[in-house]
């Protein structure tokens, strides 16, 4: 029998910042996404920006820009990603969007991308989001948590897709690198 461990964010003042988007319906989507980069790019440990930034991360789209199969595409990343022992939260959240782009009928590179952040900001919201339902007046049940994350997910995508993708994102870790610290600096509200 296996068991599940969620982790709360830590308590630091940017979480905490973050947990008051969740309780006011009059903090707008735009600043509730700025507030979780924020705080997922200052954080003790763990640092989201930084870890999306990896050459890992960047091997995984080369996988999806590569695999002629939903199949090939996992199997190729999961081995990837064992061989180079680099196995984090954020592999994981690749390895999906990796997947994920052979189910959308998409530009490969950029749909990589948008479910890459679209994944993170999903996995952000979902450890502490159930503990402000019933709080406040945004969450007053589960089906206002899951529009509201819905909604954080859809205009992060919109917000990544603002972001042209090179031939050399693919290829340069540099490129790589600097594209995602653009777009969590975006994200952010740094831009």
């Amino acid at each position: 029998m296996g068991t599940s461990i969620s982790h709360s964010s830590p308590p630091t003042n940017n979480w905490r910042a973050v947990a008051a988007t969740y309780l006011s319906e009059s903090i707008g989507t735009e600043r509730v996404i700025q507030e979780i980069w924020r705080a997922a790019s200052h954080q003790p440990t763990g640092d989201m920006g930084s870890d999306l930034a990896q050459p890992v991360i960047q091997r995984c789209l080369q996988i999806a820009l590569e695999a002629r199969s939903p199949q090939d595409a996992y199997q190729n990343t999961a081995r990837m990603i064992a061989l180079s022992e680099k196995s984090t939260l954020a592999t994981d959240i690749a390895k999906r969007a990796v997947v994920g782009v052979f189910l959308r009928k998409e530009e490969r590179a950029s749909c990589f991308v948008r479910l890459l952040f679209s994944g993170a900001v999903d996995y952000l919201i979902s450890r502490d989001l159930p503990s402000y339902i019933g709080k406040g007046n945004r969450l007053e049940n589960v089906t206002d948590s899951i529009k509201f994350k819905i909604s954080i997910k859809q205009q992060v995508e919109t917000i990544v897709s603002a972001f042209p993708i090179s031939r050399e994102i693919a290829q340069d870790p540099v490129e790589w690198k600097n594209y995602i610290k653009n777009v969590v600096a975006s994200l952010a509200g740094a831009h």
